[in-house]
């Protein structure tokens, strides 16, 4: 890869390119250790987003008895932008190993709708936390039982705004055939003269939205809800802090690395420091490490419900009772387990959280 190269620091698999006359750099071991660990990688993630968020869904949707709140809406929202995030990633491995074969027009719905996706599930965890942060710290309701109309539009605007965001890859995605690895790829190609321009603006368009200000506000306000479980005296806050600082730690330790390589390969594409084939090559094996622990992300929140969230754990022994698969066992399970509230995540401002928890 040309040290002047950008590797796709927003969000496919392929990397940013441009027509700039250098010399490019070896990229033989690069594309080998793409060859082995994408495909591999991302088809694990694949089958688990799928299955995990197909699973989680299916359980809050299954909920005879019980009405969907507001932040069950996020959660259903979020599991529906994993699946189409995993959806995408099949063909993100295909064409590590054998370039892009699916022709132009899929190349860019594939990109627009990998960068909608993943967008709307850094938005959708940034509304839970602010969701939760009023009703726990602050006591209120935005989204009542009674006006449940609202969190659609909520997430109308979040998806809207998703949509919006990913017009540069619709416009700019298409398929060229790369001579530094010897096949074609789907990646954004830039007019020449302004090529660094766009890289260096959707870079930190991505570090700002997509990570920054998100992190920055989940961090606000589960601080926050952290004080004022610990100043309660609801029983159950214990377990409510253990999901807490499991959804912060997840994001933090899967979106950190990649941000912090992909920044210093936006630097790097800037001529902030000097640097050589060696560290570019270092660099691009990170970018798909990294950027492969940030699709992992979609996978843990599935993960997360089932060995933290008790409401979840007792929703899902009840289908598996109603559908007659381990009807002793999972009867048993029920039996076991206190009453829960309705919602998922508690829609009160009863700070013991006892929803999913």
């Amino acid at each position: 890869m040309a040290n002047d190269d950008l590797e796709n620091i927003t969000f496919g698999y392929s990397p940013y390119s441009d027509s700039e006359d250098v010399v490019p750099c070896n990229q033989e071991e690069t594309k080998f250790f793409d060859e082995r660990f994408v495909p591999t990688f991302y088809s694990i993630m694949f089958i688990l987003g799928l299955v995990g968020n197909s699973l989680v869904i299916v359980v809050m949707l299954s909920q005879r008895t019980q009405k969907i709140q507001s932040t069950d809406m996020f959660i259903l929202h979020l599991a529906v932008a994993d699946i189409l995030l995993a959806v995408t990633l099949p063909f993100w491995a295909v064409q590590a190993t054998s370039g892009w074969i699916f022709g132009g027009a899929f190349c860019k719905i594939v990109a627009s709708v990998f960068k909608i996706n993943f967008y709307a599930g850094t938005f959708l965890l940034t509304c839970i936390s602010f969701d939760r942060y009023l009703s726990i710290v602050f006591a209120v309701q935005i989204y009542k039982k009674h006006r449940l109309h609202v969190v659609h539009w909520s997430c109308l605007a979040i998806w809207c705004s998703c949509i919006l965001l990913c017009i540069p890859d619709a416009f700019y995605y298409s398929v060229n055939f790369e001579a530094r690895t010897n096949m074609t790829e789907c990646e954004p190609y830039f007019p020449p003269s302004t090529s660094k321009n766009w890289k260096a603006s959707m870079a930190f368009l991505y570090h700002t939205l997509g990570f920054l200000l998100p992190f920055s506000g989940m961090l606000f306000c589960y601080s926050h809800i952290v004080v004022t479980l610990l100043k309660s005296q609801g029983f159950r806050k214990h377990k409510a802090l253990r999901l807490i600082i499991a959804v912060v730690m997840a994001f933090f330790l899967c979106w950190t690395p990649y941000n912090i390589v992909a920044l210093l390969d936006t630097l790097n594409m800037l001529g902030s420091f000097e640097s050589n084939c060696s560290f570019q090559k270092n660099t691009d094996i990170a970018l798909s490490i990294t950027s492969g622990l940030c699709y992992f992300h979609s996978c843990l929140n599935p993960v997360l419900y089932v060995f933290i969230g008790e409401k979840f754990r007792r929703n899902l022994a009840e289908l598996l009772a109603r559908t007659k698969l381990c009807p002793h066992l999972v009867a048993k399970y029920v039996r076991r387990l206190p009453s829960t509230r309705s919602s998922t995540w508690s829609e009160s401002g009863d700070t013991s959280l006892s929803g999913i928890y």
